[in-house]
């Protein structure tokens, strides 16, 4: 049996396409477990009127006042009655075969955790969500994140997103670190790689994920993604990787620059990178300028966010 925990808060926009999705699934001998962190919108009414409606869904609701991702995790492992567990999120929609090829790379591949690869979607119908959707999945905006980039050569990573994995594998590691708010997914396989396991990429895995919808939204989500990989970086110094390495970098270098006029000619170099690769992948000449955005947004964003989260400690 598989056990499915979505952490979600304020996702009453995607979690039903999900739930509809894990309806239509090919493999059926599992359950549902959404873990709301305290909504403020229609999220937990909508899984309540759904688990009174769709009776071959086995789907329980559990509320997290903690709101936070990792004790949403733990919280909905702890009450699963599967031996396999699958992570998903409100905001993203497996595929048909979702779970059956879970199952079968995590027999195949003798893995501790299979994942596979995400197909980025634009969160609404607006020049700025496509831009924002194409950076986070490109080379530029992305690294060499194996599962955000579509690559199709099945193999052994640092981090999937979504992991399936044994009940016993959670328990073995000591479940997800609930100091951090962002990163626990990386600092659980970090904590697994540390004893001994292996991370899986699946290709045959396949997941739509939908982007934010805004700059604004995109400057947070990523400011927090590099606050965060400070506080994981104080535990686990050894687990940078040059991706992460080049944002921090660069976001100090890029502060220098602006400083000494001599050094303007940088900015002018990274620039010219960033409007070229802007003009290769965009689909439309309007979508260039947004999309150049969304990449110095992400990198500065991240590396700045990174930088304070260093120098000033994270509390609840």
């Amino acid at each position: 049996m598989i056990s499915i925990i979505i952490p979600c808060r304020n996702e009453a926009r995607y979690i039903g396409q999900i739930l509809d999705a894990l309806r239509d699934q090919d493999f059926t001998d599992f359950e549902v477990i959404v873990v709301d962190g305290d909504s403020d919108d229609e999220t937990a009414n909508i899984v309540q009127q759904y688990s009174a409606q769709q009776q071959p869904l086995r789907l329980k609701l559990i509320r997290n006042p903690q709101r936070s991702i990792p004790t949403s995790l733990n919280l909905g492992i702890k009450n699963a009655r599967g031996e396999i567990i699958v992570r998903l999120d409100g905001h993203s929609l497996p595929a048909k075969n979702y779970l059956s090829q879970c199952l079968k790379a995590l027999n195949a591949s003798g893995a501790e955790v299979v994942g596979g690869a995400w197909d980025v979607k634009a969160g609404d119908d607006t020049v700025i969500a496509a831009a924002i959707a194409a950076a986070v999945s490109s080379p530029l905006g992305a690294g060499d994140a194996a599962y955000r980039l579509n690559q199709n050569q099945a193999r052994e990573v640092d981090t999937v997103p979504f992991g399936c994995f044994r009940r016993e594998t959670w328990e073995r590691v000591g479940g997800y670190n609930e100091e951090l708010f962002a990163n626990e997914d990386y600092e659980f396989y970090f904590r697994l790689r540390q004893r001994g396991g292996r991370i899986f990429f699946d290709p045959e895995i396949r997941c739509e994920y939908f982007a934010v919808l805004t700059l604004r939204a995109l400057a947070q989500q990523y400011w927090r993604y590099g606050w965060w990989k400070a506080q994981m970086l104080r535990r686990h110094p050894r687990s940078i990787r040059a991706r992460q390495l080049i944002p921090i970098a660069w976001s100090a270098l890029s502060l220098i620059a602006l400083i000494i006029p001599p050094l303007w000619i940088v900015w002018g170099i990274y620039l010219t990178v960033v409007l070229i690769e802007s003009w290769r992948r965009a689909r439309e000449a309007r979508h260039i300028l947004p999309l150049a955005c969304a990449y110095v947004i992400i990198h500065l964003t991240w590396g700045w966010g990174a930088w304070v989260g260093w120098m000033k400690r994270a509390t609840r």
